[in-house]
């Protein structure tokens, strides 16, 4: 499965866009500019969120299959959400220090609309999505959670665990997760099935230093920020990974977000 990537400087608003292929081999497409100091890029199918979490401003736009990008519409939500995740076209917004929660939806004209609000844990610091489940997980101690938002953006609590600790990266791949940890590139793979349970599929090891890792489709993209070195893989179904290709990119890409 091939998917578009777009990559977002926060200083000055530069952006670049390319296409990851289903072997790896990583296309780049276009360039352009966006406005600066986005802190967070969701996508919602091919639309994408925009939001600076200083000021609760809003953005969205469209990424084209040819990595052209189209700005949609602006708006405004609450400031200092932690963590936005989308579920298909819902989306759930995190405040990590008290755990209050909202979720809304954006259609495919970039229209956003409010849909509930709630109340979790706080101190979560990932929070991945899988279909309509989610995964938390704090780094501190390895505790995790499932739960999962309905098309209405009602959250449901779903299960607790215990994964290892210091995990710096997530990532969802269909229902398999890759874990990552930064200083020295250890991983772990496992899967959450729609009851929220989790199982552990496999371990291993890859380069350290890894600063983003995207996931399109089954394929992953690895990007040093530092030096813009970049890697692709790929994880099958029972959480096996294969490493696909190498390559160079610039470097100091704050955001990378992939539209599958």
């Amino acid at each position: 499965m091939s998917g578009e990537l777009l990559f977002y400087r926060s200083d000055d608003g530069v952006i670049a866009t390319g296409r990851l292929e289903g072997n790896g081999i990583f296309t780049g497409l276009a360039e352009g500019q966006l406005s600066a100091d986005w802190t967070h890029i969701v996508a919602v199918g091919r639309e994408l969120l925009f939001y600076r979490s200083d000021n609760g401003v809003i953005a969205t736009g469209r990424l084209g299959s040819d990595g052209i990008f189209t700005q949609l519409a602006d708006g405004k939500l609450n400031d200092g959400w932690s963590h936005i995740v989308a579920l298909g076209r819902e989306l759930l917004f995190y405040r990590f220090h008290d755990g209050v929660i909202a979720t809304g939806r954006i259609d495919t004209n970039g229209i956003f609309t409010q849909l509930a609000d709630g109340q979790l844990s706080a101190g979560w610091n990932h929070i991945v999505a899988l279909g309509r489940e989610l995964l938390f997980y704090r780094s501190g101690d390895g505790v995790i959670a499932t739960g999962r938002i309905d098309t209405n953006g009602i959250f449901t609590q779903l299960a607790d665990g215990q994964l290892g600790a210091g995990w710096n990266h997530i990532v969802a791949l269909g229902r398999e997760l890759l874990f990552y940890r930064s200083g020295d590139g250890v991983i772990a793979t496992g899967r959450i099935d729609t009851n929220g349970i989790f199982t552990q599929l496999a371990d291993g090891e890859l380069s350290e230093l890894w600063s983003h890792i995207v996931a399109l489709g089954r394929e992953l993209l690895f990007y040093r920020f530092h030096d813009g070195v970049i890697a692709t893989g790929r994880i099958d179904t029972n959480g096996i990974f294969t490493q696909l290709a190498d390559g160079q990119l610039d470097a100091d890409w704050v955001r990378i977000t992939g539209v599958a």
